[in-house]
Order: C-alpha cells, then sequence, then structure tokens
C-alpha cells in the first residue's frame, strides 16, 4: 500500500496508545510502532502487573509495572481492581503524562484537540480492570471519553474471562459510574478464523498483527486529503465518530482491492461489493446501519459511476452521521476504511453473549460462595 503515504496530506493528527494488560500491551505495541513509522505523533503507556513479555515490548514510550510477582494472565478482575485502587495516585499521574489535554486547558473559540486517547485491553484481569481504571481517570482529567479498543474473548475461553469482559464492556460503555467510552470492539474468533490453519502462538500473533494493521491504516486513510467536491470529510468529521455522541458499540471497517485496468474500477457497482462483503471485512458482526456516528474513506480512481456508488453507501446509513472522504487516484484499486460508532448494544449479538456468559460465570460463583458457607468441617479427635 505503498501509494497511500504519497496520498498523505499535511494533516497533524496526536494519538495516545494505553495498552492494558498481556494482550492490550502486546497490540498496543504494534500499534505504536505503526504510527511511528508513519511519522504521527505517539504518546504511550504500557500498564500490566509485571513484565513478562517475551520477546520485549519496546515500542512504548513508558511503562507502569503495578503489582505482584507472578503472571497476571486471565485473573480476577475484582483482586486486580484493588491493587490498582490502592495505587490510584501513581496511575493517576502516569496518565496525565500521556494524554494531550487536560479539562482545564484554555482553547481559542472554535479550537479543536486532534488529539485520540486510545486504550487497548481484554478480557483478562488486568486488561479488564485496567480499561475500567484508566478509562473513567481519563474521562477526568480531559473531560472526554477516551476510545477503548477491546478484544473480544472467544465463546470457548473460561467463565472468568467472559465474566472479565462483560464486567469492563458494561462499566466503559454503559455504567452511570463509568467514562460512557465508545468502545472499538474486535471479535477475536472471528479475526483468529482467518488463520486457522496456523498454530494457535502463530495464529494469535497474525490475528494482532491484522488487528494493529486495520486500525492503523484506518487512521492514516482518515488523513488523506479529498479531492471531491460533494464528499469531502476531514480530520474533524473523523474525530466526531469518537465523541460523546458516539456512545455505544464500535466496529472498523477495511477492504482492499486491486484490478489489472483503471476502467474496471471506474465501472465496478462498489456499494454492493461493499456491504456483501461487509461482515468478513469488519472487526465484528453488528447491524451497522444502526450506527449513529461513523467516519468512511473511499479511495478509488474519479468517474461518474464512482461519485453515484458513493452516493449509494450514504444512504444505506441515513439513521446516523456517516461522514465519506472521497480520494480519487489513478491506479486500479478500491480501498474503503473506517470506523462506524455508536450501535446500540441490541444489534450486537456478541455483545450479548459476552455480558450472558458474564452473568452465568457469576450466578456460579455465587452458588459455589453459598455452598461453602453453608458448608462445616466435622473434627474428630482421636
Amino acid at each position: 500500500m505503498s501509494w497511500l503515504k504519497r496520498k498523505l496530506f499535511g494533516k497533524k493528527i496526536s494519538i495516545t496508545v494505553i495498552g492494558a494488560g498481556n494482550a492490550g500491551c502486546r497490540v498496543g505495541d504494534l500499534i505504536v510502532q505503526k504510527l511511528k513509522e508513519n511519522d504521527i505523533n505517539v504518546r504511550s503507556l504500557a500498564i500490566n502487573q509485571v513484565d513478562n513479555f517475551t520477546p520485549q515490548i519496546d515500542n512504548f514510550s513508558d511503562k507502569y509495572w503495578f503489582g505482584r510477582k507472578e503472571s497476571s494472565s486471565n485473573g480476577e478482575i475484582n483482586e486486580v481492581l484493588k491493587v490498582l485502587e490502592s495505587k490510584d495516585y501513581e496511575l493517576k499521574d502516569k496518565l496525565e503524562k500521556v494524554v494531550f489535554y487536560k479539562s482545564s486547558d484554555t482553547r481559542r473559540e472554535g479550537e479543536d484537540q486532534k488529539a485520540l486517547h486510545l486504550i487497548v485491553g481484554s478480557g483478562g484481569g488486568t486488561g479488564a480492570a485496567v480499561s475500567m481504571l484508566a478509562g473513567k481517570m481519563i474521562k477526568d482529567i480531559t473531560g472526554d471519553p477516551p476510545t477503548i479498543v477491546f478484544i473480544a474473548p472467544e465463546k470457548d475461553e473460561s467463565s472468568l474471562i467472559q465474566y472479565n469482559a462483560a464486567k469492563a464492556l458494561h462499566f466503559l460503555g454503559f455504567d452511570f459510574k463509568g467514562p460512557y467510552s465508545p468502545i472499538l470492539l474486535f471479535d477475536n474468533e472471528k479475526l483468529l478464523k482467518k488463520f486457522e490453519e496456523e498454530s494457535l502462538a502463530e495464529a494469535l500473533k497474525q490475528s494482532n498483527n491484522l488487528l494493529a494493521e486495520t486500525l492503523t491504516t484506518t487512521i492514516l486513510f482518515s488523513l488523506q486529503e479529498s479531492n471531491h467536491e460533494e464528499y469531502n470529510a476531514d480530520l474533524n468529521d473523523f474525530f466526531t465518530a469518537f465523541g460523546k455522541e458516539a456512545t455505544g458499540i464500535g466496529i472498523i471497517i477495511a477492504m482492499d482491492k486491486e484490478y489489472d485496468e483503471i476502467e474496471k474500477v471506474q465501472n465496478l457497482r462498489f456499494s454492493d461489493l461493499f456491504f456483501s462483503e461487509l461482515d468478513e471485512n469488519s472487526s465484528l458482526t453488528a447491524d451497522v446501519s444502526r450506527a449513529k456516528r461513523g467516519y468512511l474513506t473511499i479511495t478509488t480512481p474519479l468517474s461518474a459511476q464512482t461519485t453515484f456508488e458513493t452516493r449509494k453507501i450514504e444512504k444505506r446509513f441515513e439513521k446516523g452521521s456517516i461522514k465519506i472522504s472521497l480520494t480519487t487516484v489513478e491506479e486500479p484499486i478500491l480501498s474503503i476504511r473506517g470506523v462506524l460508532t455508536g450501535i446500540h448494544p441490541d444489534y450486537v449479538d456478541r455483545f450479548w453473549e459476552i455480558l450472558e456468559a458474564g452473568r452465568d460465570s457469576r450466578k456460579n460463583i455465587l452458588e459455589q460462595e453459598e455452598t461453602i458457607r453453608k458448608s462445616y468441617l466435622e473434627l474428630k479427635i482421636d
């Protein structure tokens, strides 16, 4: 995709990446690396209980190991929350140094902050707990909810992981005590199926790379300069897709097609292609027509058909405010990148599967605790 760098416009964007837990730090490290390679202004922070990464994560500008000596993988979220809450001053200090602005900063009238604060987490005990506390703290520090990039657990993951993920997702996006963050949900099971012929370790590695690549190229596409009179959404529209009205579930879309001839792409009915292949090219299966906010970039050769097809895509999102940037190139390609956010959980089956699995897990734990409470031990002394 070397042509992308040639089309990047001189727009400026700053991004904070916070990796939470084992999986979040690994994926976050890849995201930071790819953003830096494209000269994006990045601040970054890895947060985990201990440094147990092999190979080492080395792209973060700062790291905060806060916990115990043993591995933090797949821990109990409530235990991790207790440890973190006892060190909230340390955590807040780290977060204040990595954000790009604070709610107390003076802004000129009409001035927008071109900064995106991302937290990358998952259903591991540390990832879920750190996402919750860091998300709330960043909202308090900046006045804006951070965007949560959350890796959903596979359906056959342990009940503990399902409970961690359910508790974190509910708090981050829907609990009145939480930050009401937009949540970009990545269905890990769906991503791993792309690499089902690989070993589990290799599949996880490839899946993490795909997640990081998809997210970073989506950001890079938003920096292109649209040369279309009608569809010329800008960076402000991109940020709106992560604003307060984008609360709910979000997905990332990435479609890339290459052809032999420009004329073939110019006459392509790509709106039909986009929606027919949407599920395999998105991070999550959802009813995307319900998105409240969104930003799409379309890169393809110019023709009358190009504008017509873009308009057809726009009309499918009439229930929300989806902005589109159309950039034309003299190359036989079709690339569509974007985010669709603010989707109500009622239209995301995977979200409810996680919450129901978490509820069932919690019910089993309570039943076991009640059984233990009512039991007694008979001692016999000879």
